[in-house]
C-alpha cells in the first residue's frame, strides 16, 4: 500500500495498483471511475470520469460505438450500491430476463468480453468512486469463491487506491475546464465579489465572471457557486499552492482607496 500512496500522479498508482491485484489475484483489467454527482440516474450518466485498462481495445470500439455509457448497468449499480456486486449477478439478471432492454445489450456485450468480476463501490472524502475488476477467462463459480476469500484484502488495497488518488487535473482535461475557469473559481472560493474578479482578471463584463461558473457547475454537475465551492475542494481543485498569491488587502480595495 505504500508503494501506491508514494505513486507520484493517478496514472502511476493506477498501473501499479492493476500490476498488484493481477499478480496477485488475477484481475487483467481494471476501471476505476469518479462520481461527481450522484443525486440522479441522469446525473450519474454524465457526471463521471475514469481510468481503463486491461480489457481488449476492441471491447473499447464497441462500446463506444454502440454508445453503451448511458446504459452501463455496472457503472450505475457501483453508484448506488454500498456492496460489491459480482459480475455473476450481472450475468444472472441478463439470463433470467431481469433487466430492461437498454440495460441488457450493455450487460450482453460485457459478457463477450469478460468472464467473471466483481464491481466495488469506493467513497473516501464525500468523493463517491467505482472499482471494475475483470478476468477475461475464468470459470465464475471458481472467481465468486475466490473473491469471498480475498474480498477484505481486495477491498482494503481497493480503499487505499481511492484514499490516496488526486483526480484533479483528470477533472481538469476530461471536463475540459480552462485556465481561466479555474482561476475564476478560485477567486469565487477566496470570497472576492464580481468587481474584484473582474480586476484580478482584467475584465470588463461582469457576465464573464457568471460564464465561467456556468462551465464550472456543468463540469462538476453542481447547481450554484456554494456547491461547486464545496464540491471543487474535494476535488482538489481549490489547493493551497494552485491559488494565486495575494496581499493582506486586493488589488480591487487599493483601486478604490486611490480613486
Amino acid at each position: 500500500m505504500a508503494q501506491i500512496s508514494e505513486a507520484p500522479t493517478l496514472d502511476a498508482k493506477h498501473q501499479l495498483f492493476a500490476h498488484i491485484v493481477e499478480a496477485e489475484f488475477g484481475y487483467v483489467g481494471v476501471n476505476y471511475g469518479l462520481f461527481l454527482d450522484t443525486r440522479s440516474v441522469q446525473s450519474i450518466r454524465v457526471n463521471h470520469i475514469s481510468k481503463r485498462g486491461g480489457l481488449p481495445e476492441e471491447w473499447r470500439e464497441i462500446y463506444h460505438r454502440n454508445k453503451f455509457a448511458p446504459d452501463d448497468y455496472g457503472m450505475l449499480m457501483g453508484a448506488l450500491s454500498n456492496k460489491p456486486i459480482l459480475q455473476s449477478q450481472f450475468y444472472s439478471a441478463l439470463d433470467d430476463e431481469e433487466l430492461p432492454c437498454n440495460f441488457a445489450r450493455v450487460v450482453k456485450g460485457v459478457r463477450e468480453f469478460v468472464a467473471s468480476g466483481v464491481v466495488l463501490p469506493l467513497e473516501a472524502n464525500g468523493v463517491r468512486g467505482i472499482l471494475g475488476l475483470f478476468r477475461l477467462t475464468d470459470d465464475v463459480v471458481k472467481h465468486d469463491a475466490q473473491f469471498e476469500r480475498d474480498r477484505q484484502a481486495i477491498q482494503a488495497l481497493a480503499n487505499h487506491l481511492h484514499l490516496s488518488s488526486d483526480w484533479s487535473q483528470e477533472v481538469v482535461t476530461q471536463k475540459g475546464l480552462s485556465d481561466m475557469n479555474l482561476l475564476v473559481l478560485r477567486l469565487k472560493a477566496q470570497g472576492l465579489r464580481v468587481k474584484e474578479i473582474l480586476y484580478e482578471i482584467n475584465r470588463d463584463n461582469p457576465k464573464t465572471v457568471d460564464n465561467h461558473m456556468l462551465r464550472v457547475r456543468k463540469a462538476l454537475g453542481t447547481r450554484n457557486d456554494m456547491e461547486s465551492i464545496h464540491r471543487a475542494a474535494k476535488l482538489g481543485l481549490l489547493q493551497e499552492n494552485s491559488l494565486p498569491k495575494r496581499d493582506m488587502e486586493t488589488n480591487w480595495s487599493k483601486v478604490l482607496r486611490a480613486g
